[in-house]
């Protein structure tokens, strides 16, 4: 037990530096909870991040054998964003299960009630850092997501494609690729280059042909940029002629042809951009009804839905967590997990379960999303008003 919250305790509370409402008692419970939660958010951030990893490899969107640990350094970076939502009040219920049965266990909950603190004020802090974390989350979900999940897609679907289609061509032949004719007669792989390369381009005024001694990737913000060392270019004249220039060095786009397709855009989009997708899917889907927009607009709208609400996790899960683990008896570990697994279930079976299959309205993919928190919140509200009933 903390000697300085033990002595802080003891004293009689019209005596405490701090006041009986004192800021002590929350910087000590939230320390306890930090510990864990930033555990917490260690664990469940690697396992998410590795299952969007994982999901792409088995679309064969990320080839892991022809990128870098940097490419996926990048990745995970870019996908923890996406992820918050999910990772934040995950993490800081088992921070507060977790600190809670660790405080009960070194009978420091029993210290408190001794010296006339009631639970209600020992949990007060918690919620109140749960409703912060949940206007957090908002932010990260409508700020930080989007731009993240540009980067994200601009890896996935432009830059890798293009830089991973030519260094996986064989050598030695040559082959037709987003309208390059390319052969080259050799390939480093660990240092990303290509060596005796030609290159056929066709252009307004004839096929110019690119020759020379290596080539290299480079990152460039538009996509992947092919960097031609030491050779030359034959370029075709009206007369019929050629001319012949050297270089030392020539950069040239990969031809965009090269780059997939997005499968989704909308974790990319803000509110707002998303309200106005919703307006026009809403508006083509009423002139042309199809399966196809009508999968669309469910989705733009659940998409909605999931940004206004799924922030709202992070007070509802300190709600519920704080009153029961405040009560929770002397049984370690091990009945945290389980109480903390028992909430997890329930909020996101109520999610589950309340997912439309078919298209609802805006309003009702709203309140669908709304009422897993609220759920919780109404017997988190119950377990408070009795946390101090013996």
């Amino acid at each position: 037990m903390n000697w300085s919250f033990t002595e802080h305790l003891a004293t009689p509370l019209k005596h405490r530096r701090h006041g009986p409402y004192g800021g002590l008692l929350t910087r000590y419970a939230l320390r306890e909870i930090a510990v864990p939660a930033f555990l917490a958010i260690a664990v469940i951030g690697f396992v998410g991040v590795a299952n969007e990893l994982s999901e792409l490899q088995r679309q064969a969107l990320l080839p892991l054998e022809f990128i870098s640990g940097w490419d996926v350094a990048r990745l995970v970076f870019y996908f923890m964003p996406t992820l918050a939502a999910y990772i934040i009040p995950i993490t800081y219920l088992m921070g507060i299960l977790l600190a809670f049965g660790r405080l009960a266990q070194n009978n420091e909950i029993t210290a408190m009630k001794a010296a006339g603190i009631t639970l209600k004020r020992a949990i007060a802090p918690v919620i109140a850092v749960g409703l912060l974390l949940s206007a957090l989350s908002f932010v990260v979900m409508e700020r930080v997501q989007p731009w993240a999940a540009a980067k994200a897609n601009h890896i996935v679907f432009v830059e890798l494609p293009q830089r991973i289609t030519l260094e996986v061509l064989p050598t030695g032949t040559v082959k037709e690729i987003g309208g390059w004719r390319v052969y080259f007669a050799g390939r480093d792989a660990a240092a990303k280059t290509l060596t005796g390369i030609v290159i056929r381009v066709p252009k307004q005024n004839g096929e110019w042909v690119f020759y020379a001694k290596e080539a290299r990737f480079v990152d460039d913000p538009n996509g992947a940029v092919l960097v031609l060392k030491d050779g030359y270019i034959i370029v075709p004249q009206q007369d019929e002629t050629v001319t012949r220039a050297v270089f030392t060095d020539w950069t040239m786009p990969v031809p965009a042809t090269m780059k997939r397709a997005a499968t989704s855009l909308r974790h990319t989009m803000s509110l707002n951009e998303l309200y106005a997708k919703e307006k026009h899917l809403a508006a083509v889907q009423a002139a042309t009804p199809s399966r196809d927009n009508t999968q669309n607009l469910k989705k733009v709208r659940t998409e909605i839905a999931d940004r206004k609400t799924l922030p709202l996790a992070c007070l509802a899960v300190s709600f519920i967590a704080a009153p029961l683990a405040v009560r929770s008896p002397r049984s370690g570990r091990s009945y945290s997990f389980a109480l903390g697994f028992a909430i997890i279930f329930v909020f996101y079976m109520l999610r589950m379960l309340l997912d439309p299959s078919g298209l609802v309205t805006m309003g009702n993919a709203l309140v669908r999303g709304l009422l897993p928190s609220l759920v919780l919140c109404a017997a988190g509200a119950v377990a408070v008003w009795r946390v101090d009933r013996v």
